[in-house]
């Protein structure tokens, strides 16, 4: 079953309605612009176009995901509107889950009419960024305190381990409230994490395991509470200790922000294929182009071309060893900016995916 196939006829029956309707919105004697709708000009032809989509999404094929870094103000930008990204992405998710605007929440709906469905993002990789960021700031406030403090009795300190547990269930659990609240239709859970080779000593597996519990049992208490939710993982699945929750996540995205063309992307989903880590759900993840601290471009691939699109080639071509399930596409809104045509390179990756029946 092809994607685009499906809603070539229909779309191209409803941009001759709206061009038949033409006249009537530019009337020069008109007092106020009229702009029905294609659903409000021809609503059958509508409704079959929304029943094809969704009958499509609900079947066998590649998905494509997308994030985006919504905001917490009214948009001022189309590309902020989930209601304009392409009707053929099957998940959009909220980076930005703990403030998300009303316009945002209020289209959640609407592009649900459309089968797509709406994530929210829990973020290990974020709130360990900002302990450290906390860290930093403590350390450089020991020089402010004052000398009568220092005969005066202090309390017994708290390891900076044990703390982060803790600063860590209380933010995850933040995050997964916030996308309760919100009524989304699943989370994305986000990590990272390092290479577990590097622990040796039966202590540091200890500490490392229950670091890395301070974030996944929230989320997987959450999953418990809500099986007729979707949840996907994204990250470096290797570096998972305890990595039962993978047998409940609908995909595994493997973030290739800086591969450089198809080979890195296949050698990291080699290194992600680790033990009791199931292979026939990963999804290629990719991004707008952005610069990173180090100067290079990430989302772009060695010969200069998009890393969405490279994603997109890569997904459909055979292997054995795993399935490749679709793909991911990070900052999706920055792909909305085209004179000629609004998300160029994510509509293309779509075609490359389920290309039209000639």
């Amino acid at each position: 079953m092809k994607r685009n196939s499906i809603f070539k006829t229909l779309f191209s029956a409803m941009t001759l309605v709206a061009v038949a309707s033409c006249s009537d919105w530019t009337d020069v004697e008109s007092i106020k612009l009229n702009t029905p709708t294609i659903e409000e000009q021809n609503p059958e032809l509508y409704a079959q176009y929304v029943k094809s989509l969704n009958e499509f999404k609900t079947s066998e094929h590649q998905v494509v995901i997308t994030s985006i870094d919504n905001v917490s103000t009214i948009p001022t930008s189309r590309s902020q509107h989930l209601t304009d990204m392409p009707d053929s992405i099957d998940y959009i998710c909220l980076n930005n889950i703990m403030e998300v605007s009303e316009v945002n929440a209020s289209e959640m709906e609407e592009v649900r009419r459309l089968g797509t469905k709406v994530l929210g993002l829990v973020d290990f990789d974020k709130i360990e960024s900002a302990w450290k960021k906390n860290l930093d700031e403590e350390a450089a406030n020991v020089q402010t305190v004052s000398d009568e403090t220092e005969n005066e009795g202090e309390e017994e300190p708290v390891d900076n381990a044990t703390r982060f547990i803790e600063y860590c269930k209380d933010e995850v659990a933040k995050q997964v409230a916030a996308s309760s609240a919100l009524g989304v239709d699943g989370i994305v859970a986000n990590y990272t994490g390092f290479d577990l080779n590097s622990l040796v000593e039966e202590s540091e597996i200890a500490a490392e395991t229950a670091r890395q519990a301070a974030f996944f049992d929230v989320v997987s208490n959450w999953k418990a509470s809500n099986m007729d939710k979707t949840i996907i993982f994204k990250g470096s699945p290797q570096n998972v200790i305890d990595k039962k929750l993978f047998a409940d996540c609908k995909y595994i995205i493997i973030n290739a922000h800086g591969a450089k063309n198809q080979n890195e992307m296949s050698y990291l989903v080699l290194m992600a294929s680790a033990k009791d880590v199931p292979t026939d759900r990963f999804v290629m993840g990719v991004t707008t182009p952005y610069l990173t601290n180090s100067g290079s471009y990430n989302g772009e691939l060695g010969d200069g071309s998009s890393a969405i699109i490279g994603a997109a080639q890569w997904a459909v071509s055979k292997t054995s060893d795993y399935t490749k399930a679709g793909i991911s596409i990070d900052a999706a809104e920055k792909d909305y900016f085209n004179v000629a045509n609004i998300y160029p390179t994510i509509k293309e990756a779509i075609n490359i995916l389920s290309p039209t029946v000639k």
